[in-house]
């Protein structure tokens, strides 16, 4: 299987910005911005880090901030976190908010079911539940 890439779209409370051919990594549980983007949209940032490991097994700690991602017209909120040198990545959290999965043999993102956020209770059996 070769590399997939997307592009995207990412907003937070100053604007949008898209970026093209973003590497898909469904090894990456969250997706990777770099810093300088994330401030300039002005995705809202958390106020803990995150300790994460590299590929190379490095550990560091990583700013974490919530957006708005919108990839193949569809859009929903991602976390996205960065460290210094950070490069673009689209992670798996990201993929599953939207309903996006890889589709190894087309090499394209595929969807997993209609758009839209997905809610998975129906109300009755969350109803149900929060009698007893």
């Amino acid at each position: 299987m070769g590399h997939i890439f997307a592009n995207i779209e990412i907003e937070g409370g100053k604007g949008k910005e898209r970026l093209e051919k973003v590497l898909v990594d469904t090894g990456a549980t969250y997706s990777f911005l770099p810093k300088e983007t994330l401030e300039k949209i002005g995705a809202f940032k958390h106020p803990r880090t995150k300790e994460i490991e590299l590929g190379n097994g490095e550990r560091l700690d990583a700013d974490v901030y919530t957006l708005d991602i919108t990839i193949n017209e569809r859009t929903g909120p991602a976390a996205a976190l960065t460290f210094e040198g950070a490069k673009s990545v689209v992670g798996v959290e990201a993929l599953e908010s939207l309903g996006l999965k890889v589709d190894p043999s087309s090499e394209k993102l595929e969807s997993t079911r209609p758009k839209g956020l997905a809610y998975f209770y129906s109300l009755s059996k969350l109803n149900e539940v929060t009698k007893k």
